[in-house]
């Protein structure tokens, strides 16, 4: 009896020591939440026995501690911690039987897969993501309420590390999938979720244009200011600048596939919302200036004939004006907000 008043003793003090991480972990206090963390590990560690309880207390407590190292910009730590994690939860699907911590499971595995790219371990990363979606699509298909947001996250996720590989179909096949779980969340009133959603796009539409496949830049990138736009009625001020990327990205994709008045379209938006913004005004005299050196023909092609053009950059030089100046360069790369 002693022996097992000790056990329980050492379970309520991890499980109070997790919950203080936890909650600090949430409020952004990295240091308070690596102590009590790390102190509910050592405590499961001088557990008497191996059981699933503890094994359960000390993934949970492995996965958040490598969230702490993660946000700290330590990510090598972060990555043994999500490991530890991951091999615990296994052992707990695998061995104990117990199906209710999949979703758990899956979550830690997204976050070594987020790590192990990070780390360049490409192989860590594609096996734990194929663990982790295997896992979301056997929950979503027993239609569990609480797994869509993790499986979009996953599905993007999947999508931005086949684009890293020049997989490019892949990757266009598992951002569609990810948006259309995305699509049930937010329709299911997660509004917040448009934020995930757009900026999934807007790094994968990224990838694409660095990778110069350039019409499927576009194609993310106009699906990006779509779901900005909404997210903006939706949202309001809160996202703005998910939507000024949007339209700052479709410049450029435009620009690189000579569709002038398209992106002369996304500048006018962006400017119509924020007005003289240093960045867009610098990015609106630079797309003049290129316009400038094309010949009529393209011009006029683009949609865009050259009277237009000069009076868009005299329109900005004057805002310039307003302003007092740019203040220094700032890089014209599409970026993710």
């Amino acid at each position: 009896m002693a022996e097992l008043n000790w056990r329980e003793r050492q379970t309520q003090a991890s499980q109070s020591l997790l919950q203080q991480g936890s909650q600090a972990l949430r409020e952004g206090n990295l240091d308070l939440a690596r102590m009590a963390l790390t102190e509910s590990a050592i405590v499961l560690d001088m557990a008497p026995e191996d059981t699933e309880d503890v094994r359960k207390l000390r993934a949970q407590a492995f996965n958040e501690l490598g969230v702490v190292h993660q946000r700290g910009n330590d990510v090598a730590t972060a990555k043994t911690f999500h490991e530890q994690a991951a091999l615990l939860c296994r052992r707990i699907i695998d061995e104990d039987g117990d199906k209710s911590f999949r979703g758990n499971s899956a979550a830690t595995h997204l976050n070594l897969a987020n790590l192990s790219a990070a780390a360049g371990d490409m192989d860590t990363a594609r096996n734990a993501l194929v663990y982790a979606q295997k896992t979301v699509d056997e929950l979503l298909e027993e239609n569990e309420p609480t797994i869509n947001t993790m499986a979009s996250a996953i599905y993007m996720t999947k999508a931005s590390m086949h684009a890293s590989q020049e997989e490019f179909d892949e990757a266009d096949a598992s951002m569609t999938r990810g948006l259309e779980i995305s699509r049930e969340v937010i329709d299911g009133g997660n509004k917040a979720l448009y934020v995930q959603a757009t900026q999934g796009c807007q790094q994968l539409s990224v990838q694409f244009f660095q990778s110069e496949q350039f019409d499927n830049a576009l194609k993310w990138g106009r699906v990006a200011e779509e779901l900005s736009e909404e997210a903006f009625e939706e949202l309001g001020q809160d996202v703005v600048s998910i939507y000024i990327v949007s339209q700052i990205n479709l410049i450029s994709y435009n620009e690189k596939l000579f569709n002038f008045a398209d992106a002369e379209d996304s500048f006018g938006k962006a400017i119509d919302l924020v007005g003289n913004d240093p960045r867009l005004l610098k990015r609106g005299k630079d797309f003049y200036e290129f316009c400038r050196k094309q010949s009529d023909a393209r011009l006029a092609e683009g949609g865009l004939p050259r009277d237009e053009v000069e009076d868009g950059y005299a329109d900005v030089l004057e805002r310039i004006e307003e302003i007092g100046g740019l203040p220094e360069e700032v890089e014209n790369e599409p970026t993710q907000a």
